[in-house]
């Protein structure tokens, strides 16, 4: 994670004879705008998100966005402007592709919030069975579980809406969390998008379960860094 994006604006950041341009506009990284309660939950929804998602860099408009990289005439990358530039002036390398979330283009959730609560959770309704009943072992859905850091929580769009209701809401959409797997796998027929258990199962929808042991080396890096 050495030569990556994300590693380069926090180089950025702390660099004094560096330009700071490419920090204007810039909002965070996805990994660090909030946190959870449990190792559990951290890990699993890591884990859902993947590396790419959990180092997307937030920038307000896309206009800003795009400014990070730059194509010469036959349309490749432009390793001499721009982000690369920089990248190479710190003696590092861009080297894979890196995900930018432009909070000003998201469609935004426009239901209802809960008002009375400072982080301002999304009023979704409890998934139902098909008797009526909430299913057991739901603990709630994930863009509700994350508290958003106090220097996020007055962050919004031209319109009004936060990063809950924005960011949040494109990466998670009603992604269920369940106390088990076994839980989760009876539940199957009233998770709306996707779900996940604190035991590490995954369940993505229309048959989707993901099985074995995923990876997340790159958790270490990510609570060692600081972006702003």
């Amino acid at each position: 994670m050495e030569n990556s994006a994300f590693s380069v604006l926090c180089s950025l950041s702390t660099h004094k004879m560096q330009p700071k341009y490419f920090l204007e506009d810039l909002i965070g990284v996805v990994a660090l705008v909030g946190t959870v309660q449990s190792p559990d939950l951290s890990r699993i929804l890591a884990e859902y998100l993947g590396e790419d998602k959990m180092l997307a860099i937030i920038y307000r408009s896309f206009d800003t966005a795009s400014s990070l990289e730059r194509y010469n005439q036959s349309g490749e990358i432009d390793y001499e402007r721009a982000l690369h530039a920089q990248a190479s002036a710190l003696g590092k390398v861009i080297s894979k592709r890196f995900h930018v979330i432009c909070m000003e283009d998201i469609r935004p959730y426009t239901g209802r919030l809960h008002m009375n609560d400072s982080q301002r959770r999304l009023g979704l309704a409890y998934p139902r069975m098909p008797n009526g009943v909430t299913p057991k072992g739901f603990i709630g859905y994930a863009v509700n579980m994350i508290d958003l850091d106090i220097n996020y929580l007055h962050t919004t769009t031209a319109s009004g809406h936060g990063l809950r209701e924005t960011v949040l809401f494109n990466l998670f959409k009603k992604l269920q969390v369940y106390d088990k797997r076994e839980s989760m796998v009876a539940a199957r027929a009233c998770i709306e998008d996707d779900a996940v258990s604190l035991d590490g199962g995954i369940f993505r929808g229309n048959g989707i379960l993901s099985l074995g042991y995923g990876s997340l080396s790159f958790m270490n890096i990510i609570t060692a860094s600081h972006l702003l």
